[in-house]
């Protein structure tokens, strides 16, 4: 999708959980793009266009609190932008109980697989984070792992990695919307959002699903 030397920003966010309970299934998103403003324009029209006027200062949208004609808005603007969208589904029900006290290794190997897949030959690139997590050093050995991954799957050494809080950047409200809708097919058999994005998805890699419980080694240091 993206000529070499491109220089791409790829917004990240999850649905679903990594805790022993709640959710059966966990999803982490990626929208990739060479520019990000018109996904952020999205955000701003549909606050214009559809909120009553004392509920546009709210600080974000989310998927989870919208109503379905915010959401199908959201992602029908989306499929009318130039981006691309790589998703991992994880049936939570195979891991082993173990990796439940190891979270963030679990997160960053899963990210990782998905980096694997991606369209990033050659790039430059900037991956946002939505930031969920206070400790600076789990911080690091996420942008640590991601960016060895890239490098030795994509000979790309031109890799910066932020962390925001989803309030502040638009483009990562929108990535909410796009793990939220694959989190209902999953989870729900709920297709009706997925299928707005369908024609965007390019990897879509699902892990453990009717298979034996991850192994001990699975998940790399």
């Amino acid at each position: 999708m993206f000529a070499d030397n491109a220089f791409v920003y790829v917004f990240v966010d999850e649905s679903g959980d990594l805790g022993k309970h709640g959710s059966n299934f966990f999803v982490i998103a990626c929208l990739s793009t060479i520019n990000p403003r018109p996904l952020e324009r999205i955000i701003k029209k549909v606050r214009v266009r559809r909120l009553k006027k004392r509920l546009r200062d709210l600080p974000e949208l989310k998927a989870n609190s919208s109503t379905p004609e915010i959401r199908k808005e959201v992602l029908q603007r989306l499929v009318s932008c130039d981006c691309k969208i790589d998703l991992i589904v994880i049936d939570k029900r195979q891991i082993k109980d173990y990796l439940y006290n190891a979270k963030s290794r679990l997160y960053n190997y899963l990210f990782g697989l998905l980096i694997e897949d991606m369209d990033l030959q050659k790039a430059h690139i900037e991956i946002i984070i939505d930031k969920k997590d206070s400790n600076r050093l789990l911080r690091d050995d996420l942008n640590q792992y991601i960016c060895k991954k890239i490098k030795f799957n994509h000979g790309c050494d031109h890799v910066s990695i932020k962390h925001v809080p989803s309030f502040a950047n638009q483009a990562l409200q929108v990535v909410d919307f796009v793990a939220w809708a694959a989190y209902r097919k999953f989870s729900f058999q709920d297709e009706t959002y997925y299928k707005i994005i369908e024609s965007k998805i390019g990897t879509l890699k699902q892990l453990w699903q009717n298979k034996p419980g991850l192994s001990n080694n699975s998940v790399e240091n």
